[in-house]
């Protein structure tokens, strides 16, 4: 698993979703494709000039038509037309050169506006194709993917042996749907580890949840947001009410692992909190033009919300979070607590009509600035307080191929020792050298535990061992930066 709690609210799903750190605009925009396939392409028109107003000029449509004609008269096999016209479109959109412009044909579509809907199937993780590998952007807290060690930024390689080499991200999805309690063996390439991991899922039912809150008895209320869909404004909306008519005093608000989502949804958030007349963002075209987009406040908080606001932000938190965090801090004064956000500051619109058959183009049309007119694409927001969290939330789960024991010098021994001290053992070290001291510290866990007490760690101890750190960091008390976010509200209510 990776070893991330509640807290930090890892809460996208891997079979459906595709938009990736990706802040997206209104869907189905107009627009004008300018060319046709009939036998070879066509331009709809008879105008003779070079120049056309939209679309290929007569000479660009005379190549792409002879390169397709050579094709259908010269190619030794027989091929499918529409995949043909598909790779053309995918291969425009990838010389553009920009990771978050995407193709999707109408199969790899709908999957698309599942993800922006927030509705989800599968092992509890986020794919997207990023430079034509499989690579997973977030895993979801207590799901099968998070179980068996996948992590954020893995690139996919295969699964149950199957190479997912150039498939697109449905073909990828497709071999690892599968039904309910079955296994998929992934081939896993994690950067700044050597070798390649193979990790085991279970496949579930996956129970997609993006808002959630809680009071605590000191009057501080904590809520979170994963991802940012259409349902976002109204389920907030009734969080924050629920919050407030049991009197609660401040408010933490955690963003961490939020890739991003619907722009509008992040916009009609803010003004959940914002006072009228304040800056929520700004957007800017490729010509230099900006619209400033302005809280209208709400119904019964023009003024704002009349209590104190921490942000919880992390490395995970993009885009359309970052949104959020950077005008919450400076147009509500909230305070921001964690570590550098991911620094997305492009918007993407998605046009869901115009190719008419199903499939949808993802463009970036502009970038969004903060209220105080900062551009941080590249850069992140950094917190007011910078809080680190400890090594052992983000440590891969132990491999069940063989049983550690002393001496032995790996990747999966000092794994053992991130858990061990998590879970408060000593290890002794934590370079991955299994030493005398930290079989002693297996020796104490597995006497705690009623295991077998042999300094071996075997499958059962494995599994004993990741159930108790899952177990401790759910717990809200045992995060760092949680810890931090709620001393400064308590701090701020004189608390």
């Amino acid at each position: 698993m990776v070893f991330r709690g509640r807290t930090v609210l890892a809460i996208m799903v891997l079979t459906v979703l595709t938009t990736v750190i990706a802040t997206i605009g209104t869907l189905g925009l107009s627009g004008n494709t300018g060319w046709s396939l009939a036998s070879g392409f066509s331009s709809g028109s008879s105008n003779s000039a070079e120049e056309t107003e939209n679309g290929w000029n007569n000479s660009e449509l005379r190549k792409l038509n002879d390169a397709f004609e050579l094709i259908e008269d010269k190619y030794l096999l027989p091929f499918d037309r529409e995949k043909l016209l598909d790779g053309a479109i995918q291969g425009m959109v990838s010389a553009l050169g920009d990771p978050y412009s995407t193709y999707y044909s109408s199969a790899d579509a709908s999957k698309f506006t599942d993800a922006v809907q927030g509705t989800f199937t599968g092992i509890g993780a986020k794919l997207d194709i990023i430079e034509g590998a499989v690579v997973v952007e977030k895993v979801m807290t207590g799901m099968p993917a998070e179980r068996a060690g996948l992590q954020a930024g893995d690139i996919l390689l295969s699964v149950n042996g199957e190479s997912l080499d150039s498939l697109s991200l449905s073909e990828s999805i497709e071999k690892i749907r599968g039904p309910k309690g079955t296994k998929a063996k992934l081939t896993v390439k994690r950067i700044g580890v050597a070798g390649l991991l193979e990790l085991e899922l279970i496949r579930d039912r996956i129970v997609e949840e993006t808002v959630g809150s809680e009071l605590g008895a000191d009057g501080i209320g904590y809520l979170w947001i994963s991802q940012f869909t259409f349902d976002t404004p109204k389920l907030v909306e009734q969080e924050l009410q629920g919050l407030e008519n049991a009197g609660f005093r401040a408010l933490i608000l955690d963003v961490r692992d939020n890739p991003g989502g619907v722009l509008t949804a992040v916009e009609d958030v803010a003004k959940l909190f914002i006072p009228s007349g304040k800056t929520i963002v700004i957007e800017e075209n490729g010509f230099g033009q900006q619209n400033q987009i302005v809280s209208k406040g709400t119904n019964d908080s023009a003024g704002g919300r009349q209590y104190p606001i921490v942000v919880l932000v992390n490395g995970g938190s993009a885009s359309a979070s970052e949104i959020l965090a950077g005008a919450l801090k400076q147009s509500a004064g909230a305070t921001l607590v964690g570590s550098q956000t991911y620094g997305k500051g492009t918007v993407q619109i998605s046009f869901e009509n115009e190719l008419g058959d199903g499939s949808l183009l993802k463009l970036t049309v502009s970038k969004w600035l903060l209220p105080d007119g900062t551009w941080l694409n590249g850069q992140g927001i950094k917190p007011d307080i910078a809080v680190a969290m400890p090594d052992y939330y983000s440590v891969s789960v132990l491999s069940r191929e063989h049983d550690l024991k002393k001496d032995e010098t790996s990747e999966d021994v000092r794994n053992l020792q991130l858990m061990l001290k998590g879970a408060g053992y000593s290890p002794g070290r934590e370079d991955g050298y299994f030493s005398s001291e930290t079989e002693l510290a297996v020796r104490a866990f597995q006497r705690d535990a009623k295991l077998a007490e042999t300094g071996i760690v075997d499958g059962a101890t494995a599994d004993k061992l990741e159930d108790t750190l899952y177990l401790r960091m759910q717990k809200l008390e045992n995060d760092p930066q949680w810890q931090a976010a709620h001393g400064q509200a308590l701090k701020k209510i004189g608390g």
